[in-house]
């Protein structure tokens, strides 16, 4: 009944005129703002840092993947696996790769749009509301959905009506005349601090089920240092060069 209720809801927002539309989208993200926990507690995931158990099924490898967001501007991502480590480091406009113990280097323009659209996945329903004019509402297999489009990349926040919770993001960039889908979905919500998070990802390039990623620890509202997101050599962990090591002699 309640999802009936909601999908004729949905229906009149979409059939609205452009005047009701924008004040349907300004409700839509009113509600998700609540359902986060409200607006002083959403702010605290504009400063965020998340390690994750990562299993990627394209290698069937175990690694942990750490992010440092700050948004709405800066991200690093430090993916690492018993025989690898790789940092993706966003600054604005710049974007560097590092990969093990090599210097930082320049991202190639599909690298720092990658990086660009993986920040644009973790924008929340504040920053959202921020961008309220680049944003259209729509439907995706039933959700509701907020497209926003943003320095030639696309991303659409899919939108679980019955609880307000964004349940999947889809990211497409076009390079040379390719275009590329990124899907992550999520799950397992709970609060932390006061803020909801989602515990569980499930991620696709393509169509093809890469990795699934389960949250370990969350910590929020951080205050970064100066450097946080300049690009520096990757710290090799003692314990990962071990594994590395045992990979290599078995």
């Amino acid at each position: 009944m309640l999802f009936r209720l909601n999908l004729v809801v949905l229906m009149i927002v979409l059939s609205a005129p452009v005047a009701g539309r924008a004040e349907a989208l300004a409700d839509v993200l009113e509600n998700m703002i609540t359902a986060y926990g409200g607006e002083e507690n959403v702010r605290k995931l504009d400063s965020i840092v998340q390690e994750w158990d990562l299993l990627a099924l394209t290698r069937n490898q175990q690694g942990t993947d750490k992010r440092s967001i700050h948004l709405p501007g800066q991200l690093k991502v430090e993916l690492t696996y018993p025989d690898k480590q790789e940092t993706r480091v966003l600054d604005g406009d710049a974007g560097y790769a590092i990969f093990d113990d090599r210097e930082p280097a320049a991202a190639s323009d599909m690298q720092r749009s990658a990086m660009q659209l993986q920040l644009m996945r973790f924008y929340t329903p504040l920053t959202l509301r921020d961008r309220i004019d680049s944003l259209r509402l729509t439907r995706s297999d039933g959700y509701l959905a907020l497209m926003l489009a943003e320095d030639g990349l696309q991303a659409e926040y899919v939108v679980d009506t019955d609880t307000w919770h964004i349940v999947k993001v889809v990211g497409t960039l076009t390079m040379h005349g390719a275009t590329m889908r990124f899907v992550t979905e999520y799950s397992e919500f709970a609060k932390v601090d006061g803020a909801l998070i989602h515990h569980r990802e499930n991620k696709f390039v393509g169509g093809t089920n890469t990795a699934v990623l389960r949250l370990r620890r969350a910590v929020m509202d951080v205050e970064f240092d100066d450097d946080e997101f300049r690009p520096h050599r990757n710290k090799r962990d003692p314990i990962v060069a071990e594994r590395a090591r045992a990979v290599t002699s078995g």
